[in-house]
């Protein structure tokens, strides 16, 4: 998820070629949920009080709670609606959960989680900020309201994921990362265009393409023209570019996105003679709940249940 802004927006993970164009289709209507049951799903085993997460490379243990506020305040806008925190809180103790409930990886085998939004989210010490004058208030309430409620599928802690703010539709797991996930599906997601960065753009010079291309996809030949460069390309429905044939070879729209820091996968694309230009709609993997459709949501009044329901369809809510 991404760590994004110590002020917020934000975290785990458009080439339509031939021809180029901008996603013209409108958003179906779009209606709020009713809110999903709550107490009607049995809550996993095991204790989930603490956690060892790793903070710059230490091993350190927290309440699972304080931990959670610490996600939250990293991921979101402390001035987004108090639902729409709500809505975060509980999916940031969810992903907690399920990583507990998988064991610790490889990737950091003396922690459960860490603070690297790479792997696991993005993390602010409440202590540290509140001491420094910040007011995490609002985030705290936030966390203390939903305190060990999390989302299940089938009695199981789900893959919690979020994003920043997905194009007017959300990434289905498949799509993005190949496994499709019941509760991991395309939704409708409103309300994107108040971040001010939906619509972005990153230009490249053709040197400098070429010498990144090289070196990630030695068998990619681009000694022509930025033109020429891509060709066929398949996009999900939601938007995003799954795969593309980049100078003869099929690479992932993910690596692309890496390759070239793009904010989204749904890009398209404009040429000269000497550069290449990525337009981005969205900023972020775009797969589960989107930050900016639940501050879209909680300001039509959904409240966090009906934004999770949204959100991770056919799950429901549970108490540790």
């Amino acid at each position: 998820m991404r760590k994004l802004l110590l002020t917020g927006c934000g975290l785990v993970l458009a080439l339509y070629l031939l021809p180029v164009f901008w996603p013209s289709e409108e958003a179906e209507p779009f209606t709020v949920p009713s809110a999903a049951a709550t107490g009607a799903a049995a809550a996993p085993a095991g204790d989930y009080t603490t956690v060892t997460v790793e903070i710059d490379g230490t091993p350190t243990e927290l309440p699972l709670e304080e931990y959670v506020a610490g996600v939250v305040a990293a991921e979101i806008p402390n001035d987004f609606p108090e639902q729409a925190l709500r809505a975060q809180a509980v999916a940031a103790r969810t992903y907690a959960v399920y990583k507990l409930s998988r064991g610790r990886p490889d990737a950091h085998p003396s922690a459960d989680l860490c603070d690297d939004y790479h792997h696991c989210a993005a993390y602010r010490d409440i202590a540290v900020e509140t001491a420094s004058g910040s007011d995490l208030s609002r985030v705290q309430r936030a966390v203390e309201d939903t305190a060990g409620e999390i989302l299940t599928y089938d009695g199981q802690p789900i893959a919690a994921v979020f994003h920043c703010v997905s194009g007017p539709r959300t990434e289905s797991a498949a799509d993005v990362w190949g496994e499709d996930i019941p509760y991991l599906q395309s939704a409708v997601s409103p309300g994107g265009s108040a971040y001010e960065r939906y619509e972005d753009a990153v230009t490249v010079t053709a040197d400098d393409f070429r010498a990144a291309v090289a070196e990630a996809f030695p068998s990619a030949d681009v000694s022509g023209a930025p033109d020429t460069w891509f060709k066929a390309s398949v996009r999900s429905a939601a938007g995003g570019v799954i795969t593309v044939e980049l100078g003869g070879v099929t690479v992932e729209g993910t690596a692309v996105r890496e390759l070239f820091g793009l904010q989204s996968t749904n890009f398209t694309l404009t040429t000269t003679a000497d550069s290449i230009t990525f337009h981005t709609i969205g900023y972020g993997h775009g797969v589960g709940l989107s930050q900016y459709g639940a501050k879209y949501m909680a300001e039509q009044g959904a409240d966090y249940a009906a934004i999770l329901s949204h959100y991770y369809p056919g799950t429901a809510l549970a108490q540790l």
